[in-house]
């Protein structure tokens, strides 16, 4: 239970075990170089409309207003609402006054507008028409997989983004945004909305489209490993992450009468270091400037954290078992001689 805290000692460590002392000259650049996320996160965002535009379809209720003059509409008083406007049919099509059927299906609201206003002027002088969807009831997305409140989400003229949609359908510590499935035409994208979130990487969050199907999964190996002169545990680490002094005070902080406040590790395998665990942070927490350099640190799924024993430990425990053999040599014969003098 110990690991080298001196330079000079880690310099017998294997060639390729790099420990990198964190200080605040090195901080930022040792997060940016060891805490991307793997290559297998990256995954590959499906495109992003450049002009996104609500399409009509089967089911959608609409809202016509027509206006005559300034003051009145064919539609009554200027102001008023009607009750309900017309459905959209399972033909693609809307019946309405004067004009007879129109084509929705497929055609954005301008396109609506254009029609009735070219058609209805047969009917009445310059007309103005205003063309709205009431009620959304066309387009759906489904949200599955480790959220909260799985199911269909409507699509509507305002565009809907993955990070905006995964929040109405909420997340948990075992959801792992780092790997959002979303179909779409027949096609499986990857998605790490954690390059959204931490790197602000917009291809990660997606304008979402009609038909889409959006999978969280259950985060795997997401946990982090404490051992040393600590509290001994396996801890889960939620999807928003938490930093090596948020860790450490979960488990009640180092034994300060047995742990070496120089040697605290935490062990990391990234894409830098595919054969093990090739890379070590020391922290020396006997300065006060490192306590909030240790709030800064985010930990990974799968990190070590490790604190060595102090050396006047290390040598009490030796002591403790040489003499400890002895010791139970010499209570064995005080009780032979108690017998003998009896």
């Amino acid at each position: 239970m110990q690991f080298p805290v001196t330079e000079s000692a880690q310099e017998k460590l294997p060639p390729n075990l790099t420990v990198l002392q964190v200080s605040a000259k090195n901080l930022d650049h040792a997060v940016a170089l060891y805490y991307e996320p793997p290559a297998s996160y990256r995954g590959a965002p499906p495109p992003s409309p450049a002009r996104y535009s609500y399409r009509v379809g089967v089911g959608d209720q609409l809202l016509v207003q027509v206006w005559t003059t300034p003051e009145r509409s064919s539609e009554g008083e200027q102001g008023q609402q009607p009750t309900s406007g017309p459905v959209v049919d399972e033909t693609g099509k809307f019946f309405y006054p004067f004009v007879g059927e129109v084509q929705a299906q497929g055609r954005t609201l301008r396109e609506i507008r254009g029609e009735l206003t070219e058609k209805l002027q047969a009917y009445l002088r310059d007309p103005q028409v205003e063309v709205s969807v009431q009620n959304f009831r066309a387009h759906q997305v489904m949200t599955l997989g480790a959220v909260n409140n799985p199911g269909p989400t409507p699509v509507t003229n305002v565009p809907l983004r993955l990070v905006d949609l995964i929040n109405q359908a909420g997340v948990g510590p075992d959801s792992d945004i780092s790997r959002v499935a979303l179909r779409r035409r027949g096609v499986e994208y990857t998605v790490n909305m954690r390059l959204f979130l931490e790197k602000g990487v917009m291809a990660h969050n997606p304008v979402i489209l009609p038909g889409d199907t959006i999978f969280v999964p259950e985060l795997t190996d997401n946990h982090v490993y404490v051992f040393g002169e600590i509290s001994t545990t396996k801890l889960p680490l939620e999807a928003s992450g938490k930093s090596l002094t948020e860790i450490l005070a979960e488990v009640g902080g180092i034994d300060r009468q047995r742990a070496n406040a120089r040697g605290v590790f935490v062990f990391r395998r990234t894409d830098l270091t595919k054969n093990g665990f090739d890379v070590v942070f020391q922290f020396d927490v006997t300065q006060a400037s490192t306590l909030l350099l240790m709030n800064e640190f985010p930990i990974m799924a799968q990190d070590i954290i490790f604190v060595t024993k102090d050396p006047i430990t290390r040598w009490t425990d030796t002591v403790g078992r040489v003499l400890s053999p002895a010791s139970s040599l010499l209570q064995v014969q005080g009780i032979v001689n108690t017998f003998e003098g009896d």
